[in-house]
């Protein structure tokens, strides 16, 4: 399926990994401090996103491949932000 015919939510949590990724080399050149606040704003960044796409009605199994992620960690940050709901 091409990123056109994805809904919006989907297409932000590849965008967020995207640059999580991309991050990576730059953020081994930086100092200890900034390469920790980097990966924690990339990280938070697509932590908000998979909460989004979540929320959008995004199946946790798409957003996991979209996000690079195991399923249960998509299932422990959406639970997080809403524990009374639980994820199919």
């Amino acid at each position: 399926m091409s990123k056109v015919h994805l809904p919006s939510a989907r297409l932000a949590v590849r965008l967020a990994a995207k640059r999580l990724t991309d991050a990576g080399p730059g953020l081994l050149e930086a100092s200890t401090d900034a390469r920790q606040i980097g990966l924690a704003a990339r990280v938070a960044d697509l932590r908000q996103a998979v909460i989004a796409a979540r929320r959008a009605g995004i199946s946790i199994h798409d957003i996991a491949h979209d996000a690079r992620l195991d399923v249960t960690t998509v299932e422990e940050w959406t639970a997080a932000e809403d524990p009374g709901r639980r994820n199919p």
